[in-house]
């Protein structure tokens, strides 16, 4: 007898299995078409393109064993029928070589053997049936787990506690990870998402899987993407409400009624999804319209709210339809990309309530996630609250507003403009200003001394006229740091610093006046390193990286999540332009497209 496996068959597995309960079998023909779509898949580093060829080896293996013939026949592909795909071409392909050999097809796709039978071909349909290793992924949960990470070689990891507050434990009694286990481990988890309720794959490509199986969100990494086999599970433990949560009846009531643009910032794994799943619950029970975009879905809400990825991998087109059903509110979770902040802005201008979640080591990096993705000035309409989130309870709440003034620290009345006021929302105490400032976005943090002098005029004295100054007294290579209002931090070399203080401090007395500032000189070696979190936006070819105008001129060390991995001096224009092809443009898009924490230390 001779049989035609299809490409589904060969991914579960089944079709080796049927053959080797067959005394009958003589020949297996391969159809070129089979072996061209798990080729595809494999290329692109999908589990179940993989999978699919260790199948085949164990098939060839097995045939040769017992002395089985194997042909393959049929025309590969072309591009043609590969777009058509979808429509059954490459099926048509498979069922042509098997009514040639006058063989058996074998399929696991209920469609291609109904319409074999309808053609008058043999056919065996095998429904794919469950499988065991004798160990499921939930097996390493417990009540007290909120993650599982496996790695080939390692003993399986697990954070044990609640967000902000776990330990990762070693589960030593598991013994060491092998490869093999981890294949099956994955092949498994893809199984059982494509066919048990709740369960779905949200992406195989690139050497990475996600899945969400039932209420655990499940990624799968292998070569090439990474350098190891490697499987995490996240499963919520904990399930708040706003009333778990240190709200006043003052900040509830601006979520409630006034707050339209929320921003939930906050490091990793400080529960930033869980204040969220609160608030999308908190409005649902306030009987609204509640939808969250999600990619990939992972928020644990009821099942009164709807939750959406991208609509064909695009968030944009998911915007457009969800305009289309006029909620009320929309939970963003996460945005990470450019394409993200645009569709958030997007979606608030046209009247939605909205409540985006972001990475953030800090409050006011919940805002510089916007700044230059979006026009300056509507930010504050886009974004009128930001709670930050750390070790699982509210640290911060800062409100945001727009006016016309002179900001903090300038003298001159032609430079008011416009400037963003960022406010704690509980003191009304102002924190932050954001304003442009040439070409540069200034986002100038006030400190306790500054407050309380908010009344006074300070001085600003440009880069060019300290530049000019030391000129005249041949000090060319310098540092400076201003100390407001009215004082600068002078950093010469050893050798300059006598020199520029002259004898018994006349010659800094007279740079002192010529500046009208209070200069304090210390040497580089005296100088603190400070580590700033950079704003990092792709353009076309390019990753810019932007930094505050008072680093022009300076050397930096961009660090990503801590390691630094370039140094760079910052140009004239505030601005640093590296190719994305090149090993630093590709670890910073990668950082970039993961939301981790860019830094740059001076």
């Amino acid at each position: 007898m001779k049989y035609v496996p299809d490409t589904s068959t060969i991914i579960n597995g089944q079709f080796l299995k049927y053959i080797k309960e067959q005394q009958d079998t003589d020949e297996i023909i391969l159809s070129r078409v089979v072996l061209a779509e798990i080729e595809n898949m494999a290329n692109q580093a999908k589990a179940t393109g993989m999978v699919a060829l260790e199948e085949l080896q164990r098939m060839r293996d097995f045939c040769a064993q017992k002395g089985l013939g194997i042909i393959i026949d049929g025309t590969r592909p072309n591009s043609y029928q590969i777009r058509g795909a979808p429509a059954g071409e490459l099926d048509a392909k498979i069922r042509e070589l098997a009514e040639e050999y006058q063989a058996v097809l074998i399929t696991s796709d209920r469609v291609m053997a109904e319409i074999g039978k309808a053609e008058g071909l043999a056919v065996v349909y095998i429904k794919e049936s469950p499988k065991s290793i004798g160990k499921k992924i939930e097996d390493y949960f417990d009540e007290r787990t909120m993650s599982i990470h496996l790695r080939e070689d390692n003993p399986p990891l697990a954070k044990k506690g609640v967000p902000g507050n776990f330990e990762l434990v070693a589960l030593s009694d598991e013994g060491i990870l092998s490869r093999e286990f981890l294949e099956d481990l994955a092949k498994d988890i893809v199984e059982r998402a494509s066919r048990e309720k709740d369960s779905f794959i949200e992406s195989d490509k690139h050497g990475t899987t996600v899945v969400q199986l039932k209420n655990s969100r499940i990624v799968i990494i292998r070569p090439p993407f990474s350098d190891a086999m490697d499987i995490t599970a996240v499963k919520p433990i904990l399930k708040l409400s706003l009333k778990d949560y240190s709200l006043d009846s003052k900040l509830l009531e601006r979520v409630e009624k006034q707050a339209d643009g929320i921003i939930i910032a906050g490091p990793p794994g400080a529960g930033k999804s869980t204040f969220a799943t609160a608030i999308a619950e908190f409005y649902a029970d306030k009987d609204r319209i509640v939808k969250t975009f999600e990619n990939p879905r992972d928020l644990q809400v009821d099942n009164r709210i709807t939750q959406m990825s991208g609509f064909e991998g695009d968030i944009s087109a998911s915007a457009d339809l969800v305009l289309l059903m006029r909620p009320d509110y929309v939970i963003y979770d996460e945005l990470r990309k450019t394409k993200d902040f645009e569709t958030y802005s997007d979606l608030r201008l046209a009247g939605i309530g909205l409540i985006g979640v972001v990475h953030a080591t800090q409050a006011i990096d919940g805002i510089q996630r916007f700044l230059r993705r979006v026009d300056l000035g509507i930010i504050p309409s886009i974004v009128d609250t930001i709670i930050f989130i750390n070790k699982g309870d509210i640290a911060e709440v800062y409100t945001l507003e727009i006016t016309v003034k002179l900001p903090s620290g300038m003298k001159e009345r032609d430079l008011t403009r416009p400037v963003i006021l960022v406010k704690d929302f509980h003191t009304n105490t102002l924190e932050y200003e954001i304003y442009t400032f040439g070409e540069q976005i200034v986002v100038a943090p006030l400190s306790k001394a500054d407050k309380a002098k908010a009344g006074r005029v300070r001085t600003e004295i440009s880069p060019i006229t300290i530049q000019k100054v030391l000129k005249r007294y041949s000090i060319y290579d310098y540092d400076y740091e201003f100390d407001p209002p009215d004082s600068l931090i002078l950093y010469v070399t050893k050798k300059d610093k006598p020199r520029i203080i002259g004898k018994e401090g006349k010659r800094i007395d007279e740079i002192e006046q010529k500046l009208g500032l209070s200069i304090d000189v210390k040497t580089f070696d005296e100088k603190e390193t400070a580590e700033f979190v950079i704003d990092v936006y792709p353009i076309k070819n390019k990753v810019n990286l932007s930094f505050p105008s008072i680093f022009i001129g300076k050397d930096a060390s961009i660090a990503i999540n801590g390691k630094v991995i370039v140094q760079l001096t910052v140009g004239k224009s505030g601005e640093v332009s590296i190719d994305k092809n090149s090993q630093v443009g590709r670890e910073l898009m990668d950082a970039y497209s993961k939301g981790a924490t860019i830094t740059a230390l001076f």
